[in-house]
């Protein structure tokens, strides 16, 4: 029996990407030569696969990006699993201890009600955002311009969004998510490695109040109030770096609600 009776589909596919020995290919040309049908049907995925590398040739040279590697993404899909659990139970915890301070207060609410509120939903959505590759904000942050009118208009704040360039952090983008009582401004921040961090910005009428730490499972919050907004920086990042973006993101936000 002549070997061209024994050509396969996954045969034609090895002789179109030039995968088979001397022998081999020279029975699939015997057999393309005695069926013109198949021939041609050949030569269309031989087209497909010349466009294909005119086209996009020069990516498949190219490194996979270290956020795309297996490992990365193992490990950002447990923390993203880790940090929701987390996010879940800080808020029961505080729909707890908001049920039994009512219930002892009887009508008093404690200072730092609004501060823990604020903290709450910035962690919740540090955790939901983070761990998204292909879409982890709604505006890039190559669009500076639109953003910070966009997120200004929405808060009704002049907002001035900070640049972190110098501690190593870039502006990954943002987005526009509901609060208790208004819309938040979410930003997020990217260094070198992949570490992000977020900060939670929404409109608030008040005092000032100190920076201060809180820390949940993995993730830890610096919080503060300026004279018109509330705003959480998230991350899982040591305090010391923590604290030097928080101090960054500060000025550059009493510089905004001051115009």
């Amino acid at each position: 029996m002549s070997d061209t009776n024994m050509i396969t589909e996954a045969d034609l596919n090895a002789y179109v990407d030039g995968e088979l020995d001397p022998a081999k290919r020279a029975a699939v040309e015997a057999y393309l030569a005695d069926n013109p049908v198949e021939s041609e049907r050949v030569a269309a995925w031989r087209d497909q696969t010349a466009t294909l590398r005119a086209l996009y040739g020069h990516i498949a040279d190219e490194a996979v990006p270290s956020r795309l590697s297996p490992y990365r993404l193992g490990i950002e899909r447990r923390h993203r699993m880790m940090r929701s659990v987390t996010a879940i139970a800080a808020a029961l915890v505080l729909v707890v201890l908001g049920g039994v301070s009512g219930w002892v207060g009887r009508g008093y609410v404690a200072p730092d009600a609004f501060q823990a509120t604020l903290v709450s939903e910035a962690e919740a959505a540090h955790a939901l955002y983070t761990p998204e590759v292909l879409h982890p904000v709604e505006v890039n942050g190559e669009d500076g311009v639109h953003l910070t009118k966009w997120l200004s208009k929405r808060l009704d704040r002049s907002l001035v969004i900070p640049d972190l360039s110098s501690d190593g952090f870039s502006l990954v983008g943002g987005r526009l998510l509901p609060a208790a009582g208004s819309a938040a401004a979410l930003l997020m921040y990217e260094n070198h490695d992949g570490a992000r961090v977020t900060l939670y910005v929404v409109p608030k009428s008040g005092e000032e109040s100190a920076m201060r730490f809180s820390s949940t499972g993995e993730l830890t919050a610096v919080s503060w109030q300026v004279e018109t907004l509330g705003c959480v920086l998230v991350g899982s990042l040591p305090r010391d770096t923590l604290m030097k973006l928080a101090k960054a993101s500060y000025g550059s936000l009493d510089s905004g609600a001051n115009i």
